[in-house]
């Protein structure tokens, strides 16, 4: 039973908590009134004096603080963030919190891994804090991210600082089947983390969604969002959200577009990019190689760094979902001594997750990935970033190599670029990233191609995925914006195909036929126009976060050619030596070597040929006169001509036909003679066969009467020895001058075997035979 007096108790407690709380929010209010910065200030600028940092929190400022128990928050906050050991803030956390707080829009840029997800994470659960929000209040801030392993990872930190509050959180990503019961929970929740097409499904799905009360809407990897991919998607989340709220955008790269931001709505954005001014773009202790490798090597190149850095957590980056299948399924077959996983859009969520966690959990292991991991994850001490094919820009450069030297953590990224892609180092090194310029060790690289043809040779499936590797990294490059450094005509299409293990090389049906005959003879035609384009909206070239100008849909017959060719039978060329973790696969600090130049075209290859002017038929000319000639060289009318032709032709037409009857009948007659020399051989055969069947049933008679003969004698021995009679010798008797001889006879005949007889019977016997001879 309940205590007496414990309820009003616990409704005392209750009441001083909610006295207590509304007391806290009015001092937060007031601090934040009275210490906000000026707008247009970066916090990171000003300090607190030391003089200061000892006054009470109810005045203390907080503008320049480094801690977080100087800002103005909660205590339940404070209390989760000490609880996750945040003490100290980052130099984004430092500027942007204090402009957030206020309540104030705010676009921040930093580098990869310097604490974005808390700088407003914080600021979210505050205002909702000191709005008092409860589950009836509905949804009070959506947080969206483009990709479903990042809005896990924002949710799992949402959780830890919102330990102490009483705010309900969601996520909602896609690949999940059970829609139906995140219908009849979303409006129950405060806090939304979710991918766009989620949110969206459940704005036009759900009903009695309401978002008419949300405070705040977060971006993170905002960029990424506003861009052409999540064009549309996002135009329509916002048009269902309040104009009257606060946004927050946060990415590495963030956009400064005034038609993106007009969008959002924003109203006096405080752009807060912390590493504006800093020397390099990304990360200090991130030491960033470039190796410039044929587009036919880098297979060979991958496979031998991996050999070489067995003890290493690697996470190597390919362009599209079809290369990292191939990749990863190929590799896994060779068994390079280290754990293979692999990451793109087309897997399920359930897959996804669960390989995100274990890469997260191993110490080493290598990872194989399109940009869907290229943006915000966090995995823990990842050693080596491999990008196998050139980023679109540098925007996504960054991004990928973000994935190692996280906050104070080093960290090695290498790029292979083909002799095309070289213009990307100069893009580079203009946007501040410190990227040294190297070529590979040729005595350490480990050739991999004729194992590759190997593994192709028995597996068809294995060869399908290499001609869809194959086609989809073609067109990629096709569909990049920056021709001068992706431009499909200047790779080695044939070599390329040979390295993945391939003998032929696939079809390119996305190109213009005369475009693709010109690749195979290294002459180039390129036209303004396609023929035969179909676009698919659902086509993913890296996965979820795809951005493609144009998606093209291959057509099945392609994938049914390709799939259909003979590989023709090849050895393993050698095994795979291995290589020791200690031994270099690079160079350091030799002079480069100057790469092979490239054919140049010639400039009448690269005209388009300009097509003829149809001629027009001018009736008001004169007709043309025909002359025929004969075989003396006599000219004749045109009709008389063709009347004698026409009956040359019919001669030989008549010709013809009897010479045709002829032949006819001479063939039926040989038909006939060789019909009658079958029918005799045939009623010979058939006289053979009837004459076998007979010889043997009467073999079958014979052998069953010896068999009764012979059961017949041994029950007579039978017989015999139960009556202690020893057999006798047969003997045989012929008689014909006494019936009752005869008779006898015939029994002992019949029984074929004489046994011997008392003496009585033997004495009558012998009289009997005496008697008959005389």
């Amino acid at each position: 039973m309940e205590k007496p007096g414990a309820k009003r108790k616990f409704q005392r407690r209750h009441k001083d908590g909610r006295m207590d709380e509304a007391k806290e929010i009015s001092q937060l209010e007031a601090r934040l009134s009275t210490g906000a910065p000026a707008p247009g200030t970066n916090p990171l600028a000003h300090s607190i004096p030391p003089q200061q940092e000892k006054v009470s929190d109810e005045v203390a400022p907080f503008v320049g603080a480094k801690l977080f128990e100087q800002l103005p928050i909660s205590n339940r906050t404070k209390r989760s963030l000490a609880d996750a050991k945040f003490i100290n803030m980052t130099a984004i956390q430092r500027a942007a919190l204090p402009h957030a707080l206020c309540g104030r829009d705010v676009l921040g840029a930093a580098k990869t891994g310097s604490g974005k997800t808390l700088a407003f994470l914080i600021p979210v659960v505050e205002k909702l804090y000191r709005l008092q929000w409860g589950s009836m209040d509905g949804v009070g801030a959506i947080i969206i991210s483009p990709t479903r392993e990042l809005a896990v990872q924002i949710f799992e930190e949402l959780r830890k600082v919102g330990k102490h509050h009483n705010l309900s959180g969601g996520l909602l990503i896609g690949g999940r089947k059970d829609i139906d019961s995140e219908k009849g929970r979303v409006n129950r929740l405060n806090i939304l983390v979710c991918t766009p097409g989620r949110l969206l499904q459940h704005m036009d799905e759900t009903p009695n969604f309401d978002c008419t009360q949300l405070q705040v809407l977060v971006l993170d990897e905002a960029d990424r969002i506003l861009d052409m991919g999540f064009a549309n998607t996002l135009n329509a989340i916002v048009t269902q959200l309040p104009k009257q709220r606060q946004t927050l955008l946060f990415s590495a790269t963030q956009t400064k577009s005034v038609k993106d931001l007009a969008r959002l709505s924003l109203k006096d954005p405080e752009y807060l990019a912390v590493h504006a001014e800093s020397a390099v773009a990304t990360p200090a202790r991130l030491r960033q190689t470039a190796i410039i490798v044929h587009l036919n090597e880098k297979i060979d190149m991958l496979w031998s760094f991996i050999k070489s850095h067995l003890q290493s957590k690697t996470l190597v980056f390919l362009s599209s979902c079809k290369q990292v299948k191939f990749v990863h399924e190929s590799f896994k077959r060779l068994r390079p001594g280290v754990p293979l996983k692999c990451l793109h859009g087309r897997m399920k969520q359930t897959q996804r997750m669960a390989v995100f966690f274990k890469f997260c959990e191993e110490k080493h292991s290598i990872l194989f990935a399109t940009d869907i991991a290229a943006r915000g994850l966090d995995f823990p001490a990842v050693d080596w970033v491999v990008q196998v094919d050139c980023p679109e820009d540098v925007a996504s450069y960054i991004h990928r190599v973000g994935r190692t030297a996280r906050y104070t953590s080093g960290g090695c990224s290498v790029i292979f670029l083909s002799p095309s892609e070289e213009k990307m180092i100069d893009e580079l090194q203009a946007s501040k990233i410190p990227i040294k310029v190297t070529k590979p060790n040729r005595d350490k690289i480990q050739p991999v191609s004729g194992a590759l043809a190997g593994l192709l040779s028995k597996d068809p499936d294995l060869k399908y995925m290499a001609q869809r590797a194959f086609v989809t990294y073609l067109r990629s490059v096709h569909l990049r914006g920056n021709k001068e450094i992706f431009d499909i005509t200047k790779l080695p299409l044939d070599e390329y195909a040979l390295s993945l293990g391939l003998p032929t090389t696939p079809r390119i049906r996305f190109l213009k036929k005369g475009i693709g005959n010109a690749l195979k003879n290294a002459k180039y035609k390129i036209d303004d126009e396609y023929d035969n384009l179909d676009f698919d909206n659902k086509v993913d070239l890296a996965g979820d976060t795809a951005t493609a100008h144009k998606n093209i849909k291959f057509d099945k017959e392609e994938d049914d050619s390709n799939y259909e060719e003979i590989v023709s039978d090849q050895r393993l060329s050698g095994g795979l030596p291995t290589q020791s973790s200690n031994e270099k696969l690079l160079i350091k600090k030799r002079p480069l070597e100057e790469s092979v130049l490239e054919t140049k075209l010639d400039d009448s290859l690269c005209t388009r040929v300009n097509k003829k002017k149809k001629l027009k038929i001018n009736p008001n000319r004169p007709a043309g006169k025909r002359f025929v000639f004969d075989d003396e060289g006599n000219a004749v009318p045109p009709l008389a001509a063709f009347g004698k032709e026409a009956s040359s032709d019919e001669e030989h037409i008549k010709d013809g036909k009897d010479s045709l009857k002829e032949a006819a009948q001479e063939r039926y007659k040989r038909l006939q003679i060789e019909m009658r020399k079958r029918d005799k051989e045939d009623k010979l055969h058939e006289k053979q066969r009837l004459r076998d069947q007979r010889y043997k049933k009467k073999q079958r008679g014979r052998t069953e009467n010896e068999e009764n003969d012979a059961g017949s004698e041994e029950d007579n021995s039978k017989k015999a020895i139960q009556q202690n009679v020893p057999l006798a010798n047969k003997k045989y008797f012929t008689n014909d001058s006494s019936d009752e001889s005869n008779d006898v006879f015939e029994d002992l005949k019949s029984k074929k075997a004489i046994y011997n007889l008392p003496l009585s019977a033997q004495e009558s016997l012998a009289l009997k035979m005496l008697s008959s001879r005389s």
